[in-house]
């Protein structure tokens, strides 16, 4: 956990606390996963509140912080003692319920909305070791799924093997629903599994990731099921195949993600396939697996060092079907690490 980025919003803002309810928070911070509890953080101390359920865990595993009983009254009974003037609230994850409860505690102070995601926006080593697992368990189960594949199974068989995989090596879950799309469907970039059957000679496109540790992973591969039916698919994969590496390969520090959206943009539209790149070019990964820094056209983020981001290109014909190649890429001191491709750093 890198405290840079807090400390930079609590002087900007001139912060006396932030009030978290959010499960993400709580894991960077405090290195917990609870599914409810409170994290109070001020300049130089922070406090976690959780309830019975999970108070022998936090009080044995959480760091960085004091450990509370959340029960009856005692959160309020805290913040009723603090003299928090301004108080910091995640926009990003933080419901009016919540928020509420916290207005109706402090009912003086003034809030100030922010982001949570970029209080993470740069991951430490054992954030990156993390992720990298989470990235090698993925690239695992993938090799497992080629090898069951046959014609006349089914997206959603292929998901739900893939998932099944990723828990076997090692996965506390998927990251997100993978996304398996054959032939046609490939055409759809968020596509959900159906009842498709594949079929020689198919475009095959799968989108997926494991969480590890409370971290996750994003990869896309796409490929052909036995002869490409579609010469024009064929050469839909080797320009995004080929975009995607020039994108990747630009990651280091000192470069703008809109830099990188731009590298990968132009290629696919000198190839006469721009309309058909209908999706921003990237973004962050970590706890959440779209986390900051985007990497679109608009953004003005400068890569630094320990940022984490996903490059993924693609271009899709409807009718026809899709391609999209990704990877989740470190950004190193030097350079970069890309963490779904172990075997080498680009």
């Amino acid at each position: 956990m890198l405290r840079a980025e807090l400390e930079k919003i609590f002087e900007s803002n001139n912060l006396d606390a932030v009030i978290s309810e959010a499960p993400q928070t709580r894991l960077w911070y405090a290195g917990v996963q609870t599914t409810d509890g409170y994290l109070i953080i001020e300049k130089e101390k922070a406090y976690i509140f959780v309830d019975g359920r999970y108070i022998e865990y936090v009080t044995k595993n959480a760091k960085n912080v004091d450990v509370r009983l959340l029960e009856k009254d005692s959160l309020a009974q805290f913040l009723s003692k603090k003299n928090y003037k301004v108080v910091g609230v995640e926009q990003d994850y933080l419901t009016l319920g919540v928020f509420g409860t916290i207005k109706k505690i402090l009912p003086d102070a003034k809030y100030i909305e922010l982001k949570a995601k970029q209080f993470r926006i740069k991951k430490d080593e054992e954030e990156v070791t993390k992720i990298q697992e989470a990235c090698n368990i993925s690239l695992q189960a993938l090799e497992e799924v080629k090898k069951l594949l046959r014609v006349g199974i089914t997206e959603e068989e292929v998901a739900n093997k893939l998932g099944y995989l990723m828990r076997l090596f090692g996965a506390e879950k998927e990251s997100f629903e993978s996304i398996v799309a054959f032939g046609t469907n490939a055409a759809e970039p968020h596509h959900h599994p159906t009842n498709r059957k594949l079929a020689d000679g198919d475009i095959v496109k799968i989108d997926f990731g494991a969480q590890f540790a409370g971290f996750a992973s994003d990869i896309t591969r796409t490929f052909f099921f036995g002869k490409p039916k579609s010469p024009e698919l064929v050469k839909v994969l080797d320009i995004v195949t080929a975009a995607q590496k020039a994108g990747r390969e630009a990651v280091k520090p000192g470069i703008s993600t809109k830099e990188i959206d731009k590298i990968c943009r132009d290629y696919i539209e000198k190839a006469g396939y721009g309309k058909f790149f209908t999706h921003s070019t990237g973004h962050g990964v970590g706890i959440d697996v779209h986390e900051l820094p985007n990497v679109n056209a608009v953004s003005d983020v400068v890569l630094e060092e320990g940022m984490i981001i996903t490059v993924e290109p693609g271009i899709y014909i409807e009718g026809s079907g899709g391609a999209r190649i990704e990877d989740t890429i470190l950004v190193t001191k030097d350079g970069s690490k890309v963490l779904s491709r172990p075997e080498d750093y680009k």
